[in-house]
């Protein structure tokens, strides 16, 4: 398929995600879930298997993630795991659906659609995105429609004798209401579950044992 239909197939009317507005009564009412969700984040830890390290930070409108393992495992089973993407919504948590809508040579449309979940708060994410493959190595990808003004990921995978170093980094800018003072929070939250839940596949695919966290 040509890149011109690629296009195509992606092109259509933005999805439209209402906002939330900032009423006084409205903003006390998001105030008071912050600081239950919030108390309730710090009490749990966000907890994550040991193997995996993820980190987010905030840059104006734009949420930073990076996230990293590393594992005793074979890199043919990690790119056949991280490549599957009409089965993401099988282990990936909140994932309702993932499709492949066309692809053409190493590139691939991907139409993704779920919830992000951080304990009161629940946040659409629906995005089409562009992936582009680099075999065995790793993906690249950005956000061409759905709910988030700019997505842009990058996952490497790099073998090193029998381990296997898994990174992901990401950068987002949601077209919806996200709190200023939970945005951060979930969605690390949300890229913690993802990969996460890719890690552990991988190693139900043909991985060994984990070995350490990365450094």
């Amino acid at each position: 398929m040509a890149m011109r239909d690629l296009r195509a197939v992606a092109r259509g009317p933005r999805t439209q995600v209402s906002k939330v507005g900032a009423s006084p009564s409205r903003l006390r009412r998001w105030l008071a879930a912050l600081t239950l969700s919030m108390a309730w984040a710090t009490a749990v830890g966000g907890a994550v298997p040991d193997r995996v390290t993820v980190e987010a930070r905030r840059e104006g409108d734009a949420v930073i993630v990076e996230a990293r393992a590393l594992l005793r495992a074979d890199l043919d089973s990690a790119w056949q795991v991280l490549t599957a993407y009409d089965r993401y919504a099988e282990f990936i948590p909140d994932l309702n659906s993932s499709r492949v809508l066309a692809r053409s040579g190493t590139t691939v449309i991907v139409e993704q659609k779920g919830q992000v979940r951080f304990f009161l708060f629940h946040f659409p994410m629906e995005v089409t995105l562009s992936v582009s493959e680099e075999p065995r190595s790793g993906i690249t990808s950005h956000a061409i429609a759905g709910t988030f003004r700019e997505m842009t990921g990058s996952y490497t995978l790099v073998q090193h004798g029998e381990d296997l170093r898994f990174t992901y980094s990401g950068r987002m800018v949601p077209d919806f209401f996200l709190p200023p003072l939970i945005g951060t929070a979930a969605l690390k939250a949300a890229v913690q579950k993802q990969f996460g839940a890719l890690v552990n596949q991988i190693q139900i695919r043909g991985a060994g044992s984990p070995s350490t966290p990365a450094p």
